[in-house]
């Protein structure tokens, strides 16, 4: 079907005469376009080329024309250069000198819109400086984090200025506000007692999501001296309630580093974080680098006093409250019956009264300023075994007589003594009390012993549900599932959003197939929130300010 040829326009004054000419050629339509100036001639300066194709009978106009305006009586100042572009199969293309006037339109169906004059712009200095500053900068953050966080899915602005946090606590925050505004007082009124730190832990726990509680009875590690994206993700997305600092993991650089870390994680927790360590001295020496070195457990017991027992728990609880860390995984109370290359300078000795002084003096002196509390290792007890969980099955063929009078009788004797809040289980096959799980996925010895017989109602925590003597047995999602239904609270061993992710949906899946009760899992989050008001992390508002 032809198209009909376009109208001639002309302007106001009647000045310039805009002609065009169309043909078709199979399809596509070419247009010729010639001005004629009244006042003066233009020179060749400019090459339009357009493109119009024609399809399906209608016809869509793709180029962007810019257009200049140009008045009566002025002098043309500049010249501007356009293309237009005309297709064809049997053509070559032809280049038109011309220059477009102000109001005119090629076809009666496009508006007629003037367009100012595009002006070349310069970059001024300082802010060609600004853009070489901000460039530095993302050269310099994205050396520091390395390519994989560069391109993480936060982008530039966590590239430019890091992770963004959820910040100082929300979930207190809001909870507080509101205890705030439902105890107002009225005149004349009594004011109630002020919360125990049962009921206000209570109230917290009550304000959780499932998400948010599932997050807290997780510790977890990470990659690096940085706040990472993962150790963000880990953090404020998936509400994490502990980190552990390894050195291995390149977690411990220098004195500022470390500690700017530890702010960084606390301040974008919606939940003060338990920031954990192996600070036991000797062989098993963290901080080593950075404070140099401490006694190991074995040089101490050897001294048989327990004031220096005192006085290296006193010293470690300050070098670690300077860096922000609240929880040390010491003392090791595995009482030495074999060699185990595992324990090697790690233990106060082989005799269970003199491992029981040693330590309970180390906590007291740890604990003293209520900064930093101690985690007692490792439950049921490695000292009669020569296997490390690390990389193998150990299997505990130990009588129960024996059991209680030396693997369990620290633990006995300090639990009862009201200075232990925290537990770590390994993982060991304990023939006496359960040969078919891994001690620390066994109900018989997390809760059987452990929590009814010895009485413990601190946190339980796993130690690393990567290790072999799990791994042998269950994946690290089964075996989280395992660990909560034995009656632990803290399970070790993600280390990536991904691990985290997979674990939290394993436990769902256990509560949806009613495997795990919501009682189960918020008694383990109270133990949790518990320990932490016992560091001094979580402190009860005043609800009449």
């Amino acid at each position: 079907m032809e198209q009909a040829e376009p109208s001639l326009f002309h302007d106001q004054q009647n000045n310039d005469i805009l002609s065009v000419k169309a043909q078709k050629l199979k399809g596509i339509r070419k247009v010729r376009i010639t001005s004629t100036l009244q006042r003066e001639s233009i020179e060749a300066d400019d090459t339009v080329e357009a493109e119009s194709i024609y399809k399906d009978e209608s016809i869509e106009f793709v180029d962007t024309i810019k257009t200049m305006s140009v008045f009566e009586r002025e002098q043309i100042e500049s010249v501007d250069t356009f293309k237009m572009q005309s297709v064809s199969e049997q053509e070559s293309i032809e280049a038109i000198h011309t220059r477009e006037f102000p109001g005119l339109s090629l076809f009666m169906d496009m508006p007629t819109t003037p367009i100012s004059t595009v002006r070349r712009t310069t970059l001024k200095r300082g802010h060609a400086l600004i853009l070489v500053g901000l460039l530095c900068i993302i050269v310099l953050r994205t050396i520091n984090m390395g390519s994989e966080q560069f391109i993480g899915p936060q982008g530039w602005a966590y590239v430019l200025g890091g992770a963004t946090g959820t910040g100082n606590n929300n979930l207190l925050w809001t909870l507080n506000q509101d205890l705030h505004h439902n105890r107002r007082l009225t005149p004349g009124s009594t004011a109630e007692p002020t919360l125990t730190p049962q009921q206000y832990i209570n109230l917290i726990v009550q304000h959780m999501t499932l998400d948010q509680k599932l997050g807290q009875m997780l510790i977890v590690q990470f990659d690096g001296p940085t706040y990472s994206l993962n150790l963000s993700t880990m953090i404020s997305q998936y509400n994490v309630g502990a980190v552990l600092i390894y050195a291995n993991n390149g977690n411990i650089v220098s004195k500022e580093q470390l500690k700017g870390l530890t702010q960084q994680m606390q301040s974008d927790s919606s939940l003060p974080l338990a920031i954990a360590i192996d600070q036991e001295g000797g062989t098993v020496d963290r901080l080593k680098s950075l404070d140099g070195p401490h006694p190991s457990a074995t040089a101490i017991g050897a001294t048989s006093d327990p004031a220096k027992a005192f006085a290296a728990g006193k010293q470690d609880a300050k070098d670690l409250s300077f860096y922000g860390i609240n929880l040390n995984l010491a003392p090791v109370v595995d009482v030495t019956q074999v060699y185990n290359p595992q324990l090697y300078l790690r233990t106060y000795g082989n005799n269970a009264e003199l491992v029981t002084r040693m330590a309970a003096a180390y906590l007291q002196g740890l604990q003293q300023s209520g900064k930093v509390l101690g985690t007692l290792k490792h439950f049921p007890g490695l000292g009669d075994v020569a296997a490390d969980p690390h990389n193998s099955v150990p299997y505990l063929n130990a009588s129960r007589s024996d059991l209680e009078a030396i693997d369990w009788a620290p633990y006995r004797a300090l639990i009862k003594q009201g200075d232990v809040y925290s537990i770590l289980v390994t993982h060991e096959i304990v023939r006496e009390i359960d040969d078919t799980r891994p001690s620390s996925l066994s109900y018989q010895v997390v809760t059987g012993i452990l929590r009814e017989e010895l009485g413990f109602q601190g946190v339980i925590m796993t130690d690393s549900l990567t290790m072999e003597g799990v791994t042998a047995y269950y994946t690290a999602t089964q075996a989280a599932v395992l660990a909560i239904e034995a009656g632990s609270d803290l399970l070790m061993g993600a280390s990536t959003p991904s691990d985290v992710a997979t674990m939290i949906a394993g436990i769902h899946q256990a509560i949806n197939a009613g495997n795990i009760s919501m009682q189960r899992i918020d008694d383990s989050v109270r133990r949790i929130l518990m320990l932490k008001y016992q560091m001094g992390l979580i402190r009860i508002p005043n609800p009449y300010p």
